[in-house]
């Protein structure tokens, strides 16, 4: 609880589903706040302005989002107020027999065609008039290459570009994943940044990770690698919306880790910050 009150953290982004269990009604899953873990959340955040990164929306999944997410996510929204939330472009759930819904385990890339992006685009406005602050999709890491797409798309920066054109949804953009790209097949991390729609970016993701079966992995398990950082450095200036940084780490990492090098990791995000908006 002493990070919190360091002075270094201006926000907390926190996922919900953390403080959440998932139950099944009859043929319905229910994702429910647990109130105590809320009120120690409400407690370690004190009066710190929150944000939501939620993981389980599946906003890409074709045969429709998670509906229990979005109900939870209401109900979380009543109890504490968030400035803005974000979610992954992928999908991470499928059809399975009898109407059920199958978890696939981790987000999936979605293919970069014309119907994706309608179909999220919409998604995504609705999401945008439902809650009325700012949606922010996360650009994602991916593993798998030779996706179907469409020429008018392109790619995964074309397809994030059109969802927000036809949205008026933000980007949150995850420098990570883009060094985890750039790794694992062969991509200029910095011609992506050059590519991506800046004007659309209200937050930026750093992270570490660590290279498992020939990939490097979005593990959030691991210090801030050099080149994301020289990332950051190179984009602040060029994303005038941008309203905060945030160091991702899972929770094991972060114990293991410590507080002493998690307060120089936000020095050094906080450095940048400050050196950027200066300039």
């Amino acid at each position: 609880m002493e990070l919190y009150r360091s002075g270094l953290v201006d926000f907390v982004e926190v996922t919900p589903e953390t403080i959440c269990r998932q139950r099944s009604v009859g043929c319905k899953v229910v994702i429910e706040i647990v109130p105590e873990q809320m009120d120690r959340a409400l407690q370690t955040c004190a009066s710190l302005p929150i944000v939501v990164h939620g993981v389980e929306l599946s906003i890409g999944s074709a045969h429709g989002w998670n509906p229990a997410y979005v109900e939870m996510l209401d109900a979380f929204q009543l109890a504490w107020p968030f400035v803005w939330h974000s979610e992954h472009l992928g999908f991470q759930t499928i059809p399975g027999e009898n109407g059920a819904t199958l978890e696939v385990g981790v987000p999936l890339p979605v293919p970069p065609t014309k119907e994706a992006a309608a179909m999220i685009g919409d998604r995504a406005a609705a999401i945008c008039q439902r809650y009325q602050v700012p949606f922010l999709l996360e650009n994602p890491a991916y593993y798998i290459t030779d996706l179907p797409s469409d020429e008018e798309i392109g790619d995964d920066i074309g397809l994030v570009k059109a969802i927000m054109d036809r949205s008026g949804c933000f980007l949150l953009l995850d420098l990570h994943n883009i060094y985890c790209n750039s790794l694992n097949h062969g991509i200029d991390p910095f011609v992506v940044i050059d590519r991506a729609p800046l004007a659309r970016v209200v937050e930026i993701h750093i992270a570490g990770g660590a290279s498992r079966d020939g990939f490097w992995m979005d593990g959030h398990n691991s210090r801030v690698p050099e080149v994301v950082w020289e990332l950051l450095e190179y984009t602040l200036p060029r994303a005038p919306m941008v309203a905060g940084v945030v160091f991702e780490m899972l929770d094991d990492f972060a114990i293991n880790l410590g507080a002493k090098a998690i307060s120089e990791e936000l020095r050094r995000a906080s450095k940048i910050w400050h050196h950027s908006r200066a300039a």
